[in-house]
């Protein structure tokens, strides 16, 4: 995911955060314990952790959400 983001411009910790807090608010993805979480934060916390099934499905919502940010952004690249 990190890689494939990063090719079209979505940057970890700029558009979303892998694990981290990022830069101001943003969309993050972890895993705790064998579990995937997202989450949004904000002011230096996270909150509305959201667990998934599974990973594919974490990462598919974070993807998602990453494109749109970095479109709203104007640095997605096709």
């Amino acid at each position: 995911m990190k890689k494939h983001l990063a090719a079209h411009g979505a940057e970890d910790g700029v558009v979303y955060s892998h694990g981290g807090l990022g830069g101001g608010e943003i969309d993050g993805i972890e895993e705790i314990d064998g579990i995937w979480y997202t989450y949004f934060s904000e002011r230096g916390s996270k909150r509305g952790y959201k667990a998934w099934p599974s990973e594919e499905e974490a990462v598919e919502y974070i993807a998602r959400r990453a494109q749109v940010i970095a479109k709203q952004f104007g640095v997605w690249r096709e």
